[in-house]
């Protein structure tokens, strides 16, 4: 998610909304240095979760578990993320 994206449909509002999403992802990626990224499904579920190194059963199910309640928060707390989040693919950017 790229910080200059913005929804046509809604113009300028959506940029408060898009930076919230991407700093709550950011934090992830901070702490979760193996995590490289997770796709968001249509119900706000999660797949495809890609770490490297990979992780062990438990790590990897309280990396899961931070993902959910993460989203879960986000979208509890602004509901308009949601429609940010359905369908996307979330990525770690290396520079």
């Amino acid at each position: 998610m790229s910080g200059q994206a913005v929804n046509k449909d809604r113009g300028d509002q959506m940029n408060p909304i898009l930076q919230e999403v991407q700093d709550v992802v950011n934090t992830l990626f901070q702490r979760y240095p193996t995590l490289c990224g997770f796709a968001v499904k249509d119900d706000l579920s999660f797949s495809n979760v890609a770490c490297h190194p990979a992780l062990d059963g438990a790590e990897a199910e309280m990396l899961c578990e931070e993902i959910s309640a993460t989203l879960h928060e986000l979208v509890e707390e602004r509901p308009e993320a949601a429609e940010l989040l359905r369908g996307r693919t979330v990525a770690r950017i290396f520079h």
